[in-house]
């Protein structure tokens, strides 16, 4: 299995201000959250998407990856303030309790989604549902909302190894409005 997200390969011109990366982030993530992975159209539009840093810059060792496009993921407001400055210790991570990184694992490898609850099948997966709530209700209603919806619909179950956005949105010609 491929991860769920890559960075584009090169990345774009180095900045001194991560922000200016923004665009190029919200492309390379396909629209979607790097966590909960729920696209802008569930997670209340672009508005509500910050820049995340996975390794967090507010830690001192990893202070020098603050402008480094590789460190930074799109994510939505609640993860990203779920997730805030937290980062397991070295025992921890040698134990496998780390974030998943979408960048580099499969959400298979890492989870399963049983009825809108994601089970953790590895450590780092169990991690980053604690760490990140991401069974809280809502998240699960909302998975939940999203499977009836394509099961009424004909359409597939997700395949949350795949950015959610497209399997969502599909790729349907817009209506002229004449």
């Amino acid at each position: 299995m491929s991860s769920v997200f890559s960075h584009r390969d090169p990345p774009p011109f180095p900045t001194n201000d991560y922000r200016k990366y923004r665009p190029a982030l919200r492309e390379d993530f396909h629209h979607c959250c790097a966590y909960c992975l729920l696209p802008e159209l569930f997670a209340a539009g672009e508005s509500n998407f910050e820049i995340d840093h996975f390794r967090p810059k507010s830690l001192p060792r990893f202070f020098h990856l603050i402008n480094e496009y590789t460190n930074l993921y799109y994510s939505c407001h609640p993860c990203n303030h779920s997730k805030h400055k937290y980062w397991p210790s070295e025992k921890l991570e040698r134990e496998g309790y780390t974030f998943v990184d979408m960048c580099k694992d499969s959400f298979s490898t890492h989870f399963r989604d049983n009825d809108g609850i994601w089970e953790p099948l590895t450590n780092a997966g169990k991690y980053t549902i604690e760490r990140l709530r991401l069974n809280k209700d809502d998240l699960v209603e909302l998975r939940r909302y999203i499977a009836d919806m394509r099961k009424d619909s004909g359409a597939p179950p997700l395949n949350w190894d795949s950015p959610s956005h497209d399997q969502i949105r599909g790729r349907r010609p817009v209506e002229s409005q004449s």
